[in-house]
């Protein structure tokens, strides 16, 4: 859950700074945000179709670990120059959101007794997603003052630091391998 609170507040500075990225990064009109929005879309998708695969394999720490990597590289991308980089930044933050989400959500379902099920769910949501609103009005105001790709390379950076957190727990195997994950 801290890994999804962190990551979807770096998510909320990410997003407030996107169109700082598409004018001032790419020098393009404000629609480009509709193309970087479908790429990103797109490495949902894909993380969506390979989720159960990649949860088994990688166990849910695992999974969110590298959803919060897959993050970070992506948002520290989207500071470099190129519409070839920022579209990759994209996919790479389409495609590691949902793994952190994933995780967490399969974590509630697994761990909580069905009795306590919805309220936690709900917790857990809220605990999820505030985070991001915070941070959309907060990045708004760092980018009036920030330069964007400062603003990115540490919130990239920040996200790869949110990635040692699920990394370091149970749920991960020394070798790399992960734990069963037990189906209901």
């Amino acid at each position: 859950m801290t890994a999804g609170a962190c990551t979807m507040l770096l998510a909320g500075v990410n997003g407030a700074s996107l169109y700082a990225v598409v004018d001032a990064g790419l020098g393009r009109a404000p629609s480009w945000a509709g193309v970087l929005y479908a790429v990103q879309g797109a490495g949902s998708v894909a993380t969506g179709l390979a989720a159960g695969t990649l949860l088994r394999r990688l166990g849910e720490r695992g999974f969110a670990a590298w959803g919060c990597a897959l993050f970070g590289l992506g948002v520290a991308a989207r500071a470099l120059p190129g519409d070839a980089l920022v579209l990759a930044g994209s996919l790479l933050i389409g495609a590691g959101l949902p793994c952190v989400l994933i995780a967490a959500l399969t974590a509630v379902q697994r761990e909580t007794p069905a009795d306590r099920l919805g309220v936690t769910a709900g917790r857990v949501h809220t605990l999820l997603y505030a985070p991001n609103a915070v941070a959309l009005v907060a990045g708004a105001g760092l980018v009036a003052v920030t330069d964007h790709r400062v603003l990115l390379a540490l919130t990239g950076a920040a996200a790869l630091g949110c990635a040692a957190v699920p990394a370091r727990g149970r749920g991960v195997r020394s070798g790399g391998e992960a734990e069963e994950v037990p189906r209901r």
